[in-house]
């Protein structure tokens, strides 16, 4: 960058230029897809990979252009000012995802393509574990089953022991989160581990069997926060 003469703007060589871009879109790929795979977010993880092929690429070009010339730098200053991004971002989980798209764009502008490599590798490897124990907690809690019975079809008494004894002779892996009782009605809410959807509609049959008429929903649980 000539100081002397700040409008002085410099030729980009276009071979590192497409070198830079060319990784920056790989990165961008592998971000994408460990954001969908490790995310707690509950959010359409398909949005990423858009994102992150324009916003790094974007940001490669940019810091590319700007580096040769102090004239272009404060114009991109006087730029941002003027424009505003009017969605607001809530989640800092989401924030620090940009924040890392930046900065590998950044870095790739810069043509510090080594350092960026490592500082990104290096993020990768962190996010392993919890990519694993998220794995995990989809395979303990699949399904979102929710029982809700009404006590004036139910010829007895209401018997908590007889919805676990059911529910323990199919051998269904499952955790009650909630339960509520009125005078009237009475519901329960149940966490259950990967389960085969007719399996899991097999609990209404039982229930008839044993004088227990239910209406029961069941609902995929593996991307939700509970």
């Amino acid at each position: 960058m000539d100081f002397v003469n700040p409008y002085t703007v410099i030729d980009i060589p276009l071979l590192d230029l497409v070198r830079n871009m060319g990784v920056g879109i790989f990165m961008a790929l592998i971000w994408s897809s460990i954001i969908g795979r490790s995310t707690r977010l509950v959010v359409d993880t398909r949005q990423y990979r858009p994102l992150f092929l324009l916003l790094i690429p974007s940001m490669i070009l940019i810091i590319t252009v700007i580096k040769s010339s102090i004239a272009l730098s404060l114009g991109l200053v006087g730029a941002l000012s003027i424009v505003r991004f009017r969605t607001p971002i809530k989640e800092p989980e989401e924030l620090l995802y940009i924040f890392v798209g930046i900065a590998v764009g950044l870095g790739l502008g810069a043509n510090q393509i080594l350092a960026t490599i490592i500082g990104f590798v290096v993020i990768v490897l962190t996010m392993l574990p919890s990519l694993r124990d998220k794995h995990k907690a989809s395979a303990r809690i699949a399904s979102l089953v929710n029982l809700s019975f009404d006590k004036t079809e139910i010829k007895t008494d209401f018997n908590c022991e007889v919805i676990t004894g059911v529910l323990d002779s199919l051998d269904i892996q499952y955790r009650i989160k909630r339960f509520s009782e009125s005078e009237e009605r009475s519901e329960m809410v149940l966490d259950c581990a990967a389960t085969p959807i007719v399996e899991l509609s097999a609990i209404r049959v039982r229930l008839l069997e044993n004088g227990y008429p239910v209406e029961i929903s069941i609902t995929d649980n593996a991307r939700l926060i509970t």
